[in-house]
Parts: structure tokens; sequence; C-alpha cells
């Protein structure tokens, strides 16, 4: 590399302007320093630079500017915020927490299970070479079923998998949605419970409510929600 360092090569009259990406290891390689110094890096003239632009003068504003960030007082953090992804099914707005997600993918070709039938087991799906129980929630949720096929792919359309642990190991779950809003922080004030009037199968599983974008979302109960899809498909 380039420079008027003591020590260094006869060669060299001056230092190049950022040598190092022109000579140097970031450039042709063409300096004769890099013989001795292996890498621009151990360069006295790239740690002279760094260290010039490192003790430059602030720019005008600048000091004053960080003053003030640095002033600001500090803004106490919602130790309760939940981490949910919101989705829709049907005309329903649902959450789930994002800790049971495993994957969201598009809609694929669904492989009806033989000789099974029910509103909850729609088929079989193959997940990045796995095949994995896909199921509806429509049913348990006592939603209307949707009039399209599960595997058609709209452009809305996603596919959830989530993954609990179980006695044997993770237990995974697939099931189609409507339309994914993506991952969201709820504050935990911001929760409110479900309200004794409601009822059906879609309040037992659901824990609580929030808004969001003036719209009240249901934030699911997993243990609730999968226990049930486990005991109706099994029963």
């Amino acid at each position: 590399m380039s420079h008027d360092s003591a020590g260094l090569s006869r060669h060299v009259v001056a230092p190049m302007e950022n040598c190092w990406r022109h000579v140097g290891v970031s450039g042709d390689r063409s300096c004769p320093e890099l013989a001795t110094f292996i890498h621009c890096r151990n360069c006295p003239v790239l740690t002279s630079a760094a260290r010039r632009f490192f003790e430059r003068p602030a720019p005008a504003g600048y000091l004053d500017a960080w003053r003030e960030i640095l002033e600001q007082p500090e803004v106490a953090r919602d130790t309760d915020a939940r981490s949910v992804l919101v989705f829709r099914l049907r005309d329903e707005w649902l959450a789930l927490p994002t800790a049971v997600l495993a994957e969201v993918t598009s809609p694929r070709q669904l492989h009806r299970v033989p000789h099974r039938s029910g509103v909850e087991l729609a088929g079989i799906v193959n997940i990045r070479g796995q095949l994995q129980v896909c199921v509806r929630l429509e049913g348990l949720l006592g939603l209307p079923a949707p009039a399209e096929s599960i595997h058609v792919a709209t452009s809305t359309a996603r596919l959830l998998v989530v993954e609990r642990a179980g006695d044997r190991g993770p237990e995974r779950w697939v099931f189609r949605v409507d339309e994914v809003a993506g991952v969201h922080r709820v504050p935990g004030q911001s929760l409110r419970d479900v309200p004794a009037t409601v009822s059906g199968a879609g309040a037992r599983a659901t824990t609580s409510l929030f808004s969001w974008h003036d719209r009240t979302v249901g934030l699911l109960d997993v243990s609730r929600l999968l226990d049930g899809l486990h005991g109706r498909i099994s029963g």
C-alpha cells in the first residue's frame, strides 16, 4: 500500500487518496507494501486515515442534536406487550402468538385422507418435504365454511404452520387463512376480556380482544384451539 511512513519502500513517493481502494486489497493489489503488511488493515496509512476520520471536527449542530436526544426522558417499555400474528378468517380478524408460529406459506396441493371426513380435517399437505395435517378452523370457531378449495392459491390466502411442544415431541398443525396482516406488538393494557354475552366455540378459543386499525381482533388461546382440533379429529 502506498504511503510515506518511515521504513516503507523507497519506490513509494507519496500516499494515494484511499490507496487501499486502488492499489490495496480492495483494488488491483499492486501496492508493493502488501508483501510486508499482507493486508491493508495492518498498514499505517489505513490506520492514519481512520484516526483522521474519527478525530475530524463534528459537523455544525451535530453535538447539539445528540445532546437533545440523550436528554430525552427514558420511555418505559411495556413489558407485558405480546408479539402476535394478525390474520383474517372469513370476516373475522384473529391473532396467534408468534411463539407458536413455525411458518407462513402459500397454499398448495391438498391430499385427501381416505375414509376420513369431517368439518375440521381438510387433508395432508407437503411442507418442506414433510407431510403435515391440514385442518379447517372454521368448523371449530363456528364460522362459515370456505366456498373455494383449501389449496386454491388466491392473492391473499396463506397457510399457517403452528407448533407446540408435546410429550412425544413437537406437534404441528397447518390451517388456511384468507389474509395475513403481519406481526404486531400488542400492549398488555390494550387487551380486554371477552364479553360474557359472547358464546360459542369461537369465544371459548379466544382468550382476549384488542383493537387494531379500527377492527376488533380476537387473540386465540393456543392450547384451547389445538386441544379442540385434536379432540374432534381424533374422535
